[in-house]
């Protein structure tokens, strides 16, 4: 495989407009079409080292490489400039593409329509990123606002990858791209809010506290009031993320907005309201009983209440949150589908803490048996007589009640926050 001319090479690098022009005069001799092993030709070269007056000064005709070339990544000179942030080579690349055909596209209609140019800018890459997708993905606001003011509509467009470009910018954090995308969409109409595995721009938007703060979720549910129940693979609404994180802020938003979002559950039948007391967040909570008091009595697939699932979770802050709010009352001594009460999960869980806290209120019913015909005191007795537990030991009963949360909230649930968190967009 030959690969390009070294001093062609050189003078797109470098911005050599002499070479081009000794070219032009016939005093050099070189192949324009030549390209490197990554099959860029100049133009991608001269993009790459932000080379504008190489762009200039190259004469456009049906003999020079086209502007709408790709590379081994399906990359054009556009995609190139978006990615390293040269807002003079996408200016002059688009302009260029306003005003000469594009290939592909028939000149006779091309004049008449006028937006045959619109071709390159959504052209996608191997990675299925428009340029616009690029210029998100590697931060470049000038870059993103160049592209979607020659074309508003880009920001609809996900391709294959699921990720829209709103998204993108949630997901890279960048406040000021997500504020832009959604103030720069036309009017009574929504971007797309599309991410990977149902994730939406809003379910990553609440695990930030910035966009919060920002006013960008507030902004994101205004645009597109629906995006609220939308739910991810494992049936969690950004109202699920928002307990998870313990972003009050972005939780009243939700509750306020769209009550119904608090009465969905996920897969295992998990709402907001679990979520929130596993995490020992009261105050969602507090809002989430305050805003639909009935919530209290939704329960998981094990047959579990909120009460249930904070002691599961070790949180006792919520259990004597529960213990001191009246309207609360009832889950004290509510049993799961195995017969087991709060009680007796902080028996089985050795919680000794939790295990006093329930056991000095009055309202306890002590003699509760669960499914096995076991008190509490039967669990407790049993665990004095019998061998210690080594520090990495639980009983099997207690595998078989933690495995929809110790497996999906501890390492599921906060995985997703913490892909969220550290994912970089511009490694895919």
């Amino acid at each position: 495989m030959e690969g390009m001319n070294p001093s062609l090479y050189e003078a797109a690098a470098t911005g050599d407009v002499g070479f081009l022009e000794s070219i032009r005069n016939g005093r050099l001799t070189a192949d324009l079409f030549q390209k490197t092993p990554k099959e860029n030709n100049i133009l991608h070269i001269a993009a790459e080292f932000k080379q504008i007056n190489f762009f200039r000064k190259v004469k456009i005709n049906h003999e020079s490489p086209p502007f709408w070339a790709t590379n081994k990544n399906g990359e054009t000179p556009l995609h190139v400039a978006a990615r390293v942030g040269c807002g003079e080579v996408v200016t002059f690349l688009i302009d260029h593409t306003k005003l000469h055909p594009i290939e592909g596209v028939d000149p006779e209609k091309e004049p008449i329509d006028g937006e045959a140019y619109k071709k390159l800018l959504r052209m996608p890459n191997l990675e299925m990123d428009t340029p616009l997708h690029v210029a998100v993905r590697y931060h470049h606001a000038r870059a993103v606002k160049l592209l979607m003011e020659a074309d508003p509509e880009l920001c609809f467009s996900c391709y294959s990858t699921k990720e829209s470009p709103l998204f993108l910018a949630v997901i890279a954090g960048s406040t000021s791209i997500a504020d832009y995308i959604l103030k720069q969409t036309p009017a009574q109409r929504s971007p797309s809010f599309q991410g990977t595995n149902g994730v939406t721009a809003l379910h990553a938007a609440v695990t930030r506290i910035d966009f919060t703060n920002k006013g960008i979720v507030q902004s994101m549910v205004s645009k597109n009031p629906g995006i609220m129940e939308e739910v991810d693979e494992i049936g969690w609404t950004p109202l699920h993320y928002a307990s998870l994180r313990g972003n009050l802020k972005a939780a009243q938003l939700l509750i306020q907005n769209s009550n119904s979002a608090s009465y969905i559950s996920d897969k295992l039948g998990m709402s907001a309201l679990h979520v929130a007391a596993y995490e020992g967040h009261i105050q969602i909570i507090e809002e989430l009983i305050r805003r639909c008091p009935d919530t209290c009595d939704l329960v998981n697939h094990k047959g579990q209440t909120a009460l249930h699932v904070a002691v599961l979770g070790g949180k006792k802050n919520v259990v004597t949150y529960v213990l001191k709010t009246p309207k609360l009352a009832r889950l004290i001594n509510e049993a799961d589908n195995d017969g087991n009460t709060p009680w007796h999960l902080a028996a089985i869980c050795k919680n000794k803490k939790i295990v006093a806290i329930l056991g000095r209120d009055s309202r306890l019913n002590r003699t509760a048996v669960n499914k096995e015909s076991l008190q509490v005191r039967d669990i407790l007795l049993a665990e004095n007589k019998g061998r210690k537990a080594k520090k990495d030991e639980r009983p099997p009963e207690l595998r078989n009640l933690m495995a929809p949360f110790s497996t999906n909230i501890d390492h599921r649930y906060h995985s997703k926050i913490s892909a969220i968190k550290n994912y970089n967009p511009t490694k895919k």
